[in-house]
């Protein structure tokens, strides 16, 4: 039989064949499909069928039967009966999981793009993956992966809704460890999270030199759940384990290799020396490098308990550092099978925390935020290598300091020639601080400033590939009419396109649209903000959402003082809340009076954000959420202002906001979002959708 020419063809036919044909779901009469092409060529839809006389893949269960698949000499064999589930299972697990032999060595290699993800399918895959390598003909198994990260994990919104049915990771990882045979895990790129705690469940680790290993878990109000903090000290000690876990923060390979949480480091072609190692480690007595009786981090207990007793005087006011520190404790007191279900416990609690949907929501706010509109994503981004300043006013000598740091040609245009010595003076003083600081060598600093042209006059800027105006700059109306304009801020505009640019690299900026602004020019603002590192958020017609909310908070908090509310009950009552509270172990608490002044300053920048959606400024409420929490002024595990609003419901709000308009309704009044949203049942999260 042919296999028809792509998936969605071979899920019908194999459908119809498994219910056509009469046989029961738990029937055994196998057929035969021909691959796509031969041996590798067949690997565009099925990755298994170049692999020769070894069965390779479960289809998957039904009504409790196992359904298997294998490939020789390009041929797809399978036993039918599967039903829709395997059917469905196999072509996912066909796309995300390449098996490959090298002689007797299985290698699995994850092919899940763009960051190899542990998804359901994923999962399943690798199950799969290890029933193949039960052959007496494999000897060892080896996980790599394609793409430029071995894994980043499992999905976050998988993560905190599971569903009913799909394999765990933790579940994995346990018979990873448990497995017959030597499995070695083969780390590059990023290693992150559940990526991080598959590699500690093999037996052996080895990681290129580029490679980073973290457990960012964390920043997201959450514990590992698959078993990160029941091996991670067992292989590093408490100390260590401790500061990733509870930090976040990622390590090179070579920190990794220094703490014992990887064995090697490759340099260069890495699945041989993978394949070579696994094939060693098979003729050892491997089985005591499971990660389960490994004692290395053990080995003395007063220490190990000393370190978690310091990490708990560290923890503050969110829940998991401390519950992290519980668990890495069990692991020195339990048994490895008792500690994973206290790790499991500590996860479930935290996962349905209040912090954490806070956290969750911003991390996935941001992400929305930062991805550019679709208009912008089907354009290939014209060439961007000079930039033309008019004007020296506002942050043209900074922006022009930070596109030389990023590689750029940069021409400075102001008529005025005091104010232009005067913004030469100020980026050059700027990148000898960088020098004597140690961020810059004197000679980048010397190429940076070659790449710097200055002038009075109009001529050059036409050879500019995107020209920046400074706030306080007139426009070049000699210039042609064609070349892309973008003005150094986002208010104020009549027209074009506005960039409110970030003050350094990993800072936020906003690239705000009219209606009439080029789609080539908003390609090329966004080109020029990611090449000087920011952080870019996408606004509509006017834009300025953080100055819109910064203004909204000052104008409250100005409106307070007026009424006599002293300044110190105002900032304990904001600290209390969360904002400020960078490197404080303990939020302060409430003083007296403070509630009010708390709750009107949530209801002020609900109240903007409200505003800014009803402009069309805000695409959407959970940008107004991102920008609040990239910009400080909400606390990251509060969500923003907009995920606020729906826990206090916006019939209420807009309730409390009325009120509050009667003596303030410059800070206060209800948008007319709010009408639109309680009429029609919404909540503000529903509008993040499309």
């Amino acid at each position: 039989a042919l296999l028809p020419r792509t998936p969605a063809v071979f899920i019908v036919i194999t459908l119809l064949f498994s219910f056509g044909t009469g046989l029961s779901w738990g029937g055994y009469s196998a057929f035969v499909l021909e691959a796509i092409g031969k041996g590798a060529a067949a690997t565009k839809y099925n990755a298994f069928a170049s692999l020769a006389n070894a069965p390779i893949y479960y289809m998957g269960l039904t009504n409790g039967q196992t359904h298997k698949a294998w490939g020789t000499n390009g041929m797809l064999y399978f036993e039918a009966g599967m039903g829709v589930l395997g059917a469905v299972v196999f072509i996912i697990a066909a796309k995300v999981l390449l098996p490959a032999r090298r002689g007797p060595v299985l290698v699995l290699w994850l092919d899940h793009p763009p960051a190899n993800i542990l998804s359901a399918a994923v999962r399943m895959a690798l199950h799969a993956g290890l029933d193949a390598a039960a052959d007496e003909t494999c000897l060892a198994v080896v996980i790599a992966a394609n793409g430029i990260h071995f894994s980043a994990g499992a999905d976050v919104s998988a993560v905190v809704r599971p569903r009913v049915g799909e394999p765990d990771l933790a579940s994995l990882l346990l018979r990873i460890e448990a497995f017959c045979k030597p499995v070695i895990a083969a780390l590059h790129g990023n290693v992150l999270s559940g990526g991080l705690e598959l590699a500690m469940a093999a037996h052996k680790r080895l990681a290129t030199v580029s490679a980073r290993l973290a457990m960012p878990d964390v920043k997201l109000g959450l514990s590992p759940g698959a078993g990160g903090t029941q091996r991670m000290p067992r292989l590093t000690g408490a100390a260590e384990a401790l500061r990733l876990m509870q930090g976040g923060d990622a390590i090179s390979a070579t920190e990794a290799l220094a703490i014992g949480l990887v064995d090697q480091i490759v340099e260069d072609d890495m699945i041989a020396v993978a394949v070579d190692a696994a094939s060693d480690l098979a003729a050892t007595d491997w089985q005591r490098l499971r990660t389960s009786a490994r004692q290395d981090g053990m080995h003395d207990p007063v220490a190990y308990q000393a370190a978690v007793v310091q990490a708990r005087s560290r923890t503050g006011y969110l829940p998991a550092p401390d519950r992290i520190a519980d668990c890495v404790e069990a692991a020195l007191l339990l048994p490895m099978s008792q500690g994973l279900v206290f790790e499991q416990v500590a996860f479930d609690e935290l996962r349905s925390s209040a912090q954490a949907q806070g956290l969750r929501h911003a991390f996935f706010a941001e992400q929305r935020a930062l991805f550019p509109p679709q208009a912008l994503t089907s354009v290939v981004p014209p060439r961007l290598e000079t930039v033309a300043i008019w004007g020296t006013g506002g942050s043209a000598s900074d922006v022009a300091r930070q596109a030389l740091a990023a590689g750029l040609q940069v021409t400075l245009v102001e008529p005025e020639k005091a104010d232009l010595a005067a913004a030469l003076k100020r980026i050059a003083a700027r990148l000898e601080k960088d020098v004597t600081a140690g961020r810059q060598t004197s000679q980048a600093r010397d190429a940076d400033w070659a790449r710097l042209k200055s002038s009075s006059a109009l001529a050059g800027l036409e050879q500019a590939d995107l020209l920046l105006h400074a706030i306080d700059a007139g426009p070049p109306r000699r210039l042609a009419a064609e070349l892309p304009r973008i003005m150094l801020q986002t208010s104020g505009l009549a027209g074009g396109a506005g960039l409110q640019p970030g003050t350094d690299r990993g800072h936020l900026a906003e690239l705000s649209a009219w209606p009439d602004a080029p789609v080539m020019t908003q390609v090329l603002g966004m080109t020029f903000a990611r090449k000087l590192g920011w952080r870019l958020v996408f606004a509509g017609a006017g834009g300025q959402i953080e100055a819109r909310l910064r203004a909204a908070l000052s104008a409250a908090i100005a409106e307070y003082e007026r009424t006599g509310v002293a300044r110190p009950v105002i900032a304990g009552a904001l600290a209390s809340f969360g904002l400020g509270a960078a490197g404080r172990l303990r939020l302060p608490a409430m003083p007296a009076g403070g509630a009010e002044v708390l709750a009107g300053c949530q209801a002020v920048l609900a109240a903007q954000g409200a505003r800014l959606l009803s402009e069309s400024i805000a695409l959407r409420p959970s940008d107004i959420d991102a920008v609040a929490v990239m910009a400080g002024l909400f606390p990251r595990w509060q969500g923003g202002p907009m995920f606020w609003a729906d826990r206090r419901g916006a019939l209420v709000l807009r309730a409390e906001l009325r009120e509050r308009a009667a003596s303030a309704p410059h800070l206060f009044a209800p948008a007319p979002v709010f009408d639109k949203i309680i009429a029609e049942g919404l909540t503000f999260a529903a509008l993040n959708r499309g």
